[in-house]
């Protein structure tokens, strides 16, 4: 990379908090695992493949552990997916930019250099590729935990133009990605985000790209607390699947707890009545050259539909106190 770029080696941590996984950094550099971090960058080498970030998990015993955090279980597969992003109203799973400027005002990511261009991230059992098409796609598994829970693993990834670059190198610049971990009996972690650079791409250009997508970590994609049937609709049937399991404890979002305390109750319906009508095609997404600005949100009222079931929930509610 341009300017003699050095890269810290901090890898992606992965812990639970609750019934949902967690991402942090793992830093080898300073010997810090702290959680909260979901932006990570990187450098592809002149083979156009990078094996770092990497993904880290701390043993039960570790005394690095992060407070409020816990072990992942034992022997269990860490694998992820791979996120469709909003820019400027597009949708994609996989955008660029061609690095020209240092500032987040010159960001400006779009579509993928060519028609056959991929980023593919190499997993323990096959390789997975995205495309810049508007889809979510099932990744691989990254790797299986130890009995104690720890894991330690790098995969590659690598950029392609097509043809395992056959037929050239691929466009020099930044390239992003976004990724949300999954585990068997939790719930996803929330995107992460992987900024790329190339051997001709600038540290400025990548310093700029990772401070923006850090800004706008939280619109850039869709991360929605209500969609309890995970069908990237916040809609009246999400409110069924709240109702059904009201007063569950021990909960996961797929039965309805969208504050993630545990448990299915009146927290999560005001969750969805914010969330409601939220899908893929709403959200908002980020913007090019801008930072984001506080805004209040517009919520969407629900429909007559929806309103009834509210009302229908309530008198079942009612009826059941009167009879005990």
């Amino acid at each position: 990379m341009a300017d003699n770029a050095h890269a810290q080696h901090a890898d992606v941590l992965v812990q639970t908090l609750g019934n949902r996984l967690a991402t942090g950094s793992a830093d080898f550099d300073s010997g810090s695992w702290t959680l909260g971090r979901r932006v990570y960058s990187s450098e592809f080498g002149s083979n156009w493949s990078v094996n770092n970030p990497g993904f880290n998990a701390l043993a039960a015993t570790s005394p690095s552990m992060p407070a409020g955090a816990s072990r992942l279980p034992g022997n269990t597969s860490l694998a992820w997916d791979f996120m469709p992003m909003k820019i400027d109203g597009v949708l994609q799973n996989a955008f660029y930019w061609d690095g020209a400027g240092s500032t987040a005002a010159a960001v400006d990511f779009g579509a993928l250099p060519g028609p056959d261009y991929e980023i593919a991230l190499y997993g323990r059992n096959a390789p997975v590729a995205v495309d810049g098409a508007a889809s979510l796609v099932a990744g691989d598994v990254i790797d299986v935990t130890s009995s104690s829970g720890a894991l330690h693993s790098h995969r590659y990834l690598y950029l392609d133009s097509g043809n395992q670059n056959a037929a050239g190198p691929p466009v020099d610049g930044i390239y992003l990605l976004s990724l949300r971990m999954k585990m068997n009996g939790y719930d996803p972690s929330q995107p992460i985000y992987m900024v790329l650079g190339t051997p001709g791409s600038t540290l400025a250009a990548l310093q700029a790209a990772e401070s923006w997508v850090t800004a706008w970590a939280d619109e850039l994609a869709p991360d929605f607390d209500a969609d309890f049937n995970g069908d990237w609709v916040v809609d009246g049937s999400d409110f069924l699947v709240w109702q059904r399991n009201f007063g569950a404890t021990n909960a996961r979002l797929v039965l309805g707890d969208a504050d993630r305390d545990g448990t299915v109750g009146a927290g999560d319906l005001a969750a969805w009545r914010e969330e409601f009508g939220l899908s893929i095609d709403s959200f908002a997404g980020a913007v090019n050259g801008t930072l984001p600005t506080p805004a209040v949100s517009v919520v969407p009222e629900p429909s007559g539909a929806v309103l009834a079931l509210l009302g229908i929930s309530a008198l079942a509610r009612c009826v059941r106190m009167r009879l005990h």
